[in-house]
């Protein structure tokens, strides 16, 4: 179950990590995108120090680092749209 819940959430953050690159995303939809990636990062964070199995763990950290790379994303997108105009 936690695979699973894993799974989709990295599914859920590389589908929103491509639209960010292909589409020009201001800041529509960014408490969205904020709570998934929130989510993402807590969810993971606890199986990682839970001790799970080895391939819910290696699961975990990459979880962990695309919520990482999502997050960078939303803040360049909010420095964007806030900042430089």
């Amino acid at each position: 179950m936690r695979q699973l819940f894993l799974s989709l959430f990295i599914i859920l953050n590389i589908i929103l990590i491509i639209i960010s690159l292909n589409f020009d995303v201001t800041i529509n939809y960014l408490s969205y995108r904020i709570i998934v990636v929130a989510f993402t990062f807590l969810l993971s964070i606890v199986f990682i120090l839970e001790n799970a199995r080895k391939s819910v763990l290696f699961i975990a950290i990459l979880s962990t680092i695309i919520a990482l790379i999502h997050l960078s994303l939303i803040i360049q997108s909010v420095y964007v749209n806030v900042y430089a105009n």
